[in-house]
């Protein structure tokens, strides 16, 4: 029979029989290595220019090229002595099988050339990585994974005192299947994902006496195939390296929370959106300078659909307060959907930030809850809210700021705390649009200019700010519509000192005040109509206001039913002279 050529080995490695009942005591000379007819790769295909070797080592170390080596339970604890690097081959360690490193020693795989690393171990008889010398954490540098090791699986393994301050294992391949495997007594993490490394499995895994938190360590596009069903040190995490999400991807909920120090972009590559997707019952928690940012420079869209059972949590990881992290934001090129959603502690940074932010993207908002934040939901620009319903604000005074513009596409059933408030940033309504009552007043910050019909619901209240005013009409034709009623009337309140009052210019059509209560205008009439603004009071009552409740231009006109003026309001109406 015709042999296969001698595969290249390391110098360093050496062979033994398989050990028998009373092991030799001398090391005997290195043999020449068992090589197959048929070599074959450690998933049993072959490698081209291969050989598959099945003789024992006693020590291993340095470089191996075009070698299948296998390793079983037979050949007792193989020392590596040295850094053990396997390219252009497989290294498969059979159930019980067990390699002791030397100190500083690591195995490398698929550094260089392509090569895999198949472990094969059992609950009964896992595969044992280990120290040769001190049982103590970082006695040995570990496991690398290069980026020419992808489909590598790591099955019934036991990796112990192993690792830097970086990681035990480090898995750089692609589609690697880590399952049924113990990491412990580890310096760092057990676990760092880099550059195009993934998992295609993982599951039944035990990642327990680190040195951190951080359980895992990987990029934005590395958590793929996290899954549950792992055990943890009490306090673990997730960590989420910075970096850019440019492709569509689904973060799982790997069982104990996503750790973000950093900015993580979800901005698409190329001309197709690029969409994070969060899974139920997943936690998200942001250091201080922690951020997740969508379409900030290109297409990115986020979809985070919990469950009642289930809800997706974006909270503080360190200050576990109002503003102990910056939020989320939606940018000019970004679009989000969020159901049964949590955020905490939310808000860091300047004076305009918030849990959640939206600058001019797009935003479906439902059934998330905002407790505890600096300030909840703060829209700005040109933004969109395709949905806002069904909402709760718990300890956030400032729940929602938005644009004049977008007040009316607030929906139902949101619910607020007796002190949380809408505010309203200066600004145009030009489309037609309906201010509902919510169960929080809304807040007028400065001069709203009406330029189509704004209808104002029954039981609206609305606070203003000294600069603030409701200008109908100066610029398009446009109507407000007041409708109050005796048990739920309409009230503007000043939010401190006085406001500017109600303005109809001569674009506006037939407006009405009904059951409305007006409260500390300043010195010009509550209401002023222009000519040839038309406009009915009925039922209207101005309390301590430093002038008239409703005053007008020759050819303006106005009616006026059961108005009062009271508390100090000087007068009902001053009409024009001279007409």
């Amino acid at each position: 029979m015709r042999l296969a050529p001698l595969a290249a080995l390391a110098l360093s490695v050496t062979a033994c029989t398989k050990p028998e009942a009373e092991p030799a005591k001398e090391a005997r000379p290195a043999a020449t290595p068992a090589i197959a007819e048929a070599p074959r790769s450690a998933a049993g295909g072959i490698t081209p220019g291969a050989a598959r070797v099945t003789e024992c080592p006693r020590t291993l170390g340095g470089a191996e090229t075009q070698i299948d080596r296998v390793i079983s339970k037979d050949c007792g604890p193989v020392t590596v002595v040295e850094d053990y690097r396997v390219d252009n081959g497989s290294l498969t360690l059979e159930a019980g099988a067990t390699l002791q490193f030397k100190d500083g020693a690591a195995l490398i795989v698929g550094a260089s050339e392509t090569a895999k690393l198949l472990v094969v171990g059992t609950p009964e008889e896992p595969v044992t990585l280990t120290s040769a010398s001190d049982k103590a954490a970082g006695a040995w540098r570990g496991v690398e994974l290069g980026d020419k090791a992808a489909r590598s699986q790591i099955k019934g393994a036991v990796i112990e005192f192993a690792g830097t301050e970086e990681r035990a294992l480090l898995l750089a391949a692609a589609e690697v299947a880590l399952e049924g495997s113990t990491i412990r007594e580890a310096p760092g993490p057990a676990i760092r994902i880099a550059g195009a490394g993934s998992l295609s499995a993982f599951a039944g895994n035990t990642l327990r006496k680190l040195g951190s938190k951080a359980a895992i360590v990987a990029p934005p596009a590395g958590l793929v195939g996290l899954a549950g069903g792992n055990r943890y040190d009490g306090e673990a995490v997730v960590q989420v390296l910075g970096g850019d999400v440019a492709k569509s991807t689904t973060w799982p909920n790997p069982g104990v929370p996503l750790r973000l120090n950093e900015e993580v972009r979800v901005d698409g590559a190329g001309p197709e959106r690029a969409v994070l997707n969060l899974s139920p019952g997943t936690e998200l928690r942001f250091g201080p300078e922690g951020r997740l940012s969508i379409g900030s420079s290109a297409d990115g869209g986020l979809v985070a659909r919990g469950t009642s059972e289930a809800p997706i949590t974006f909270t503080a990881g360190d200050r576990r307060q109002a503003g102990g992290w910056g939020g989320l934001r939606i940018w000019a090129r970004g679009e989000a959907e969020l159901e049964h959603a949590a955020f905490e502690f939310g808000g860091g940074g300047d004076e305009g930030s918030a849990a959640l932010v939206v600058e001019d993207g797009a935003l479906s908002l439902r059934e998330t809850t905002f407790r505890s934040n600096k300030a909840g939901v703060l829209v700005r620009g040109a933004a969109t809210l395709r949905a806002f319903a069904d909402n709760r604000f718990a300890a956030t005074r400032r729940a929602v700021e938005l644009p004049a513009n977008l007040v009316g596409a607030l929906g139902e059933g949101n619910a607020f705390d007796s002190d949380g408030r809408i505010l309203v940033t200066p600004g145009p309504v030009a489309a037609k649009a309906t201010w509902a009552a919510h169960g929080a007043p809304l807040e007028l910050t400065g001069e709203v200019r009406v330029d189509a019909e704004l209808t104002l619901e029954t039981g609206l209240r609305v606070l203003a700010g000294p600069e603030a005013a409701l200008v109908v009409g100066a610029d398009a034709p446009a109507a407000l519509l007041a409708q109050g009623t005796a048990d739920a009337p309409i009230e503007f309140r000043a939010t401190a000192g006085g406001w500017k009052g109600i303005k109809l210019h001569g674009k506006s059509l037939a407006s009405t005040l009904q059951h409305v209560l007006l409260y500390q205008t300043g010195a010009e009439p509550a209401v002023w109509v222009e000519a040839p603004a038309e406009l009915r009071l009925d039922n209207v009552t101005c309390s301590q206001c430093k002038a008239a409740v409703v005053g007008w231009q020759c050819g303006a006109s106005v009616s006026q039913s059961a108005v009062l003026a009271t508390d100090g309001t000087p007068a009902i109406d001053a009409p024009p002279q001279g007409c």
